[in-house]
């Protein structure tokens, strides 16, 4: 089981390479989830790149990264545990990262794949929506990085996230990230800009997720994240069965809520 102290990540996009963690007291953060890192170097997506409304948040980065070669050549050396994050744009690039990771997973607590960015022409969306190549994947995977936790990031689209729970752990994955950004749009200005969904609108959705998965599997290491903004929102978290908090685009309005989370999470888990 992952052991963190206090049980709280910071997300993979909002996170950075762990630049946030300038702003914040190293002692309230369980674990940084780093950007995810693909096989190929990626510019990302062209602006504008993220909108705000009163409940939501919507990005359009695109998965913005060096390269898993660049990555790995000069791993970021943060104060506080780290949690690798990795996404394809097609099965065999998986398999590749995984290869190339290998040698150095042990530099970190847990290894993330990412298969459901919704920013992305391919990958993880069009991975899992093919059940039978995902469980295929998800197994090679394993056999790859025999000794490390696994977590799959997942949304709620492509397929039931009790279906990618049962699958992830038949194949011996350890954890989930539940959920990642789903799929929006917005009007702006008469223009159209489509991304990542995220912020206090994904909480209810979110949290059914990570019931409903706890529920079935309570030996999965469930990460709840989505519109997780108060102390208040960790506890509903808590209360569903989440084993750590994940928080994400709370990191752009205020990131002195991860102090006040990562307090009460040592509190409580004593």
């Amino acid at each position: 089981m992952l052991e963190l102290k206090p049980p709280l990540v910071l997300l993979s996009g909002p996170a950075g390479f762990g630049e946030y963690l300038k702003l914040i007291d190293h002692r309230f953060v369980g674990a940084v989830v780093l950007k995810t890192v693909t096989f190929k170097p990626r510019g990302g997506n062209p602006p504008p790149r993220m909108a705000e409304g009163p409940f939501f948040l919507l990005n359009s980065i695109g998965l913005e990264n060096p390269g898993v070669l660049s990555f790995l050549e000069d791993l970021p050396k943060l104060a506080v545990p780290t949690i690798a994050s990795f996404g394809g744009e097609t099965y065999e690039e998986y398999l590749e990262i995984a290869k190339l990771v290998k040698d150095k997973a042990k530099e970190f607590v847990a290894v993330e794949f990412n298969f459901s960015c919704p920013n992305v022409k391919e990958g993880g969306l069009t991975i899992v929506r093919d059940k039978e190549k995902w469980r295929r994947l998800l197994v090679e995977l394993r056999e790859i990085l025999d000794d490390s936790f696994l977590i799959a990031k997942v949304g709620i689209e492509g397929l039931f996230v009790e279906d990618a729970a049962e699958m992830a752990y038949q194949a011996g994955w350890n954890g989930m990230t539940l959920v990642n950004t789903v799929r929006g749009l917005i009007v702006d200005k008469g223009k159209i800009l489509l991304g990542g969904l995220s912020g206090p609108i994904l909480k209810p959705i979110a949290l059914r997720a990570v019931y409903e998965v706890k529920r079935r599997f309570p030996n999965l290491y469930v990460i709840g994240s989505g519109g997780v903004y108060s102390v208040e929102d960790a506890k509903d978290y808590l209360m569903v069965g989440a084993d750590a908090i994940g928080i994400g685009s709370a990191l752009f309005k205020d990131p002195g809520i991860v102090e006040e989370i990562g307090r009460y999470l040592l509190e409580v888990r004593r």
